[in-house]
């Protein structure tokens, strides 16, 4: 069909050529032809209605071009100072970009005020050559108890407080600043004003700024609000029932993600895509949860007869111990959670079908040794390919 297409313009632009057409259908033409017909117009009359003509025909069959992935990654530690096997995940994955957390902010009770914790130490000769972008992360009851008004005055001191921690890397450029906090509606107006007043700021230096965003932060835009910011980061993790023992993963479950995914629309700021590749064990005690304890391995229980397992990734205490500098009573329970390659891959293959940029930004959270042994360049680079596949309709432009 094709074919006969292309040879009817070629005949329609040049009446003089013959088509390779069977004789047949030549003959038939020839027959079909009434003996007397004004001469058409010239070709050259009807080469712009038949260009656009074709190229309409060529658009509307072209296929969908991949999505160009951006790998990153978050960097949550206190100290940054990258490892060789870490800087070699990284530079084979061809990440430029690290997200790294300068400090926290939080409500000090003592000042009665909001105070920075755990600044982060820089080891320059570590990373040289990838570009960080400060994160700073502002605990909700920080935004609280915050009194009207003072949201200006706590951007300015989170500016000065980056700047004088990035002062240890004499080569570092700040183009972006990233703020991360789990927004509620009482607490809304308050980190808008404070992302709006830091905002002004670093736009005067020409850095942007940019915002995590969870999962129903972006379901649901017209009810959470839009942060004034650039651009956004999806958070596409922690959307389990985590204190809930029946919990299956809380960390990464499609089955709770899917009805925020179902009938997603654009958001209204260009988004990023964070995925986890973080494990840590969820402690239970009379029913209810009590502690996290990061990067806890299985094996550091299944090894150990005073826990017992009582299912896939569950554990029960059965004498008095420490764990990770916790104390833990008989009968206090353990469910361990983390994040395979498949599951990854399944996460990957439904979020393609989403509405992101041309460019999407792929940011794994986060970066340490555990994470650069368990995970390979494969797996994560699988993650990328499957996310630069799209549908014809799946683009925000």
């Amino acid at each position: 069909m094709a074919i006969l297409f292309y040879c009817y313009i070629v005949m329609l632009l040049t009446p003089s050529a013959t088509c390779w057409l069977p004789a047949a259908r030549q003959s038939f033409m020839r027959r079909r032809a009434p003996s007397a017909v004004p001469r058409p117009p010239s070709a050259a009359r009807r080469l712009p209605l038949l260009s656009t003509i074709l190229l309409l025909t060529l658009f509307s069959c072209r296929q969908p071009a991949e999505r160009a992935v951006r790998p990153a990654f978050y960097h949550w530690q206190t100290r940054l100072e990258l490892s060789g096997q870490e800087r070699e995940l990284a530079e084979q994955l061809g990440v430029r970009r690290l997200y790294v957390k300068f400090f926290d902010v939080d409500w000090d009770p003592d000042l009665n005020g909001p105070a920075p914790l755990a600044p982060v130490e820089l080891a320059p000769e570590t990373y040289a050559g990838l570009e960080l972008a400060p994160a700073v992360f502002i605990t909700n009851r920080t935004l609280e108890r915050l009194p009207p008004g003072q949201a200006p005055e706590l951007a300015g001191k989170i500016f000065n407080k980056i700047f004088s921690l990035a002062a240890q890397d004499s080569s570092l450029r700040i183009r972006e600043v990233q703020l991360d906090c789990d927004w509620t509606g009482s607490t809304r107006d308050k980190y808008f004003e404070l992302l709006s007043s830091l905002r002004e700021r670093l736009s005067r230096r020409g850095i942007i700024l940019s915002a995590t965003i969870r999962l129903h932060q972006a379901r649901y835009p017209a009810r959470t609000g839009v942060p004034p910011v650039d651009r956004g980061i999806l958070m596409f993790y922690n959307m389990g029932q985590l204190q809930r023992w029946e919990e299956p993963n809380s960390i990464l479950n499609l089955e709770a993600a899917e009805p925020y995914l179902k009938g997603f629309k654009r958001y209204p700021l260009p988004l990023g895509l964070a995925l986890p590749l973080f494990r840590w064990g969820v402690l239970f005690r009379d029913g209810e949860m009590i502690k996290l304890v990061n990067n806890l391995p299985e094996q550091r229980l299944a090894r150990d007869p005073k826990y017992q397992a009582i299912g896939p990734g569950r554990y029960q205490v059965l004498e008095g111990t420490f764990l990770e500098g916790h104390y833990l009573y008989p009968g206090d329970r353990i469910r361990l959670e983390s994040v395979t390659p498949e599951q990854l891959r399944a996460a990957a293959g439904r979020l393609r079908e989403l509405p992101w940029p041309d460019t999407l930004e792929l940011v794994f959270y986060h970066l340490d040794s555990v994470v650069a042994g368990q995970y390979g360049v494969e797996e994560l680079g699988g993650l990328e390919g499957l996310l630069g596949e799209r549908n014809g309709n799946s683009v925000a432009r």
